[in-house]
C-alpha cells in the first residue's frame, strides 16, 4: 500500500512539475514578447526604454514567483505522501 502511496505522489508531483514547467516557459515568451514589441508604442524613447525593462522585470518577478509556488506546493504534496503513508495499514506477514 506505501508503494502505491508513493507511486500515486510521485506521479501527482511529476504532473505538478510539467504544469509549472509550461507556466515557466509560457512567461518567458510573453515576457520577451512584450518586451521585444515596446517600440511599437508611440512613445517618447524614454518611456519606450522604461516600459521594456519593466516588462522584463516583470517577466522575471513572474519567474520566481512560479519557481516560489512550484516548491510550496511540491513540499506540501510531499507531506501529504508522509501522511497517508504513515496512516496506511501496515500488512503484517505470520
Amino acid at each position: 500500500m506505501k508503494t502505491l502511496i508513493w507511486i500515486v505522489t510521485a506521479a501527482v508531483i511529476g504532473l505538478w512539475s510539467l504544469l509549472a514547467w509550461m507556466a515557466h516557459g509560457l512567461l518567458g515568451v510573453a515576457g520577451n514578447l512584450v518586451a521585444s514589441n515596446t517600440d511599437m508604442m508611440p512613445l517618447e524613447p524614454e518611456l519606450v526604454a522604461w516600459a521594456s525593462w519593466l516588462a522584463a522585470a516583470g517577466t522575471d518577478v513572474g519567474t520566481w514567483l512560479v519557481v516560489t509556488i512550484w516548491a510550496i506546493v511540491s513540499l506540501l504534496l510531499l507531506g501529504m505522501g508522509f501522511a497517508a503513508s504513515a496512516l496506511a495499514p501496515r500488512l503484517r506477514i505470520s
